[in-house]
C-alpha cells in the first residue's frame, strides 16, 4: 500500500515552484472550500422544508459520526504525512499529525452521501461531491496527505452514513429530528426571524413541511 501510495502521490503532487494561479486555488479548494460548504448547508437548512432539513441533520450527524471515527484511527495508528518522510514539495503549512485519513475530506464525503442518502435533490449532492472531490486533490497536489488517505475519508464517509441509516429505523431517530426543529422554530423566534422569510416547521403543518433540500427553488 505504501508503494502505491508514493507512486499515486508522484503524479498528483505539485511542482516544487507553482504558478500563483493554480497554487491559489488549490490553497482555496484546501482551506476555504469546507467552510463554504458548511454555509451552503446553513443556508439550504433555513431555505428547506421539513424533510429537506431533516436530510441536513442527519447528513451532520454523519459527518460528527465519520470524524469520531477518524479520531479513533488517530489514537491507535500514526502515518505521517509526507513531508514528514521528505516526499514531495509541502506546498502548504501544516503541523506534523497523523495524515490518515483526512477530516476535510471526510467531512465533505460524509456530506456528499448524506445528502445523497436521506433524500436531497441531486444538484445539492453532486456539488458537494465536486467538492469533496476538489478537496481530496488539493491536500495531495499541496503535499499533505496522501492519495490513499483521500480513499480512507471516502470510506469512513460511507461507514457514517450506513450506520446513521441503520440508526434512522429507529423512533429516538425522529424524536431527535424534532428536538432540532423545535430549537431552530425557538431560535427563529427569539431573533424575531419573520416567518414568511424562513418558515416554522417543527409542527409539520407549513406548506413547506414536506419539500425536500432546495425543492422550492425548482432547481
Amino acid at each position: 500500500m505504501d508503494h502505491l501510495n508514493l507512486i499515486l502521490f508522484s503524479y498528483l503532487n505539485g511542482p516544487a515552484t507553482p504558478g500563483f494561479l493554480e497554487l491559489g486555488v488549490a490553497r482555496l479548494a484546501a482551506e476555504w472550500l469546507i467552510w463554504l460548504v458548511a454555509i451552503g448547508l446553513a443556508l439550504g437548512y433555513l431555505r428547506s422544508g421539513r424533510a429537506g432539513r431533516v436530510a441536513i441533520i442527519r447528513t451532520g450527524m454523519a459527518a460528527v459520526v465519520a470524524l469520531a471515527v477518524n479520531f479513533t484511527i488517530a489514537a491507535l495508528w500514526y502515518h505521517p504525512r509526507p513531508f514528514e518522510l521528505g516526499v514531495g514539495h509541502q506546498l502548504l503549512p501544516h503541523a506534523a499529525e497523523t495524515s490518515f485519513p483526512s477530516d476535510h475530506a471526510t467531512v465533505l464525503f460524509a456530506v456528499t452521501f448524506g445528502l445523497m442518502a436521506f433524500g436531497a435533490r441531486r444538484i445539492w449532492w453532486s456539488l458537494a461531491l465536486c467538492s469533496a472531490l476538489a478537496v481530496a486533490w488539493a491536500r495531495v497536489w499541496l503535499g499533505v496527505h496522501w492519495p490513499l488517505d483521500m480513499v480512507g475519508s471516502a470510506g469512513v464517509a460511507a461507514v457514517a452514513i450506513v450506520v446513521l441509516r441503520g440508526i434512522a429505523r429507529y423512533p429516538v431517530m425522529a424524536k431527535f429530528d424534532q428536538v432540532i426543529l423545535g430549537l431552530t422554530d425557538a431560535v427563529l423566534a427569539f431573533l424575531r426571524v419573520p416567518p414568511n422569510l424562513v418558515p416554522r416547521l417543527a409542527d409539520g403543518t407549513h406548506p413547506m413541511a414536506e419539500q425536500a433540500v432546495g425543492q422550492e427553488s425548482g432547481d
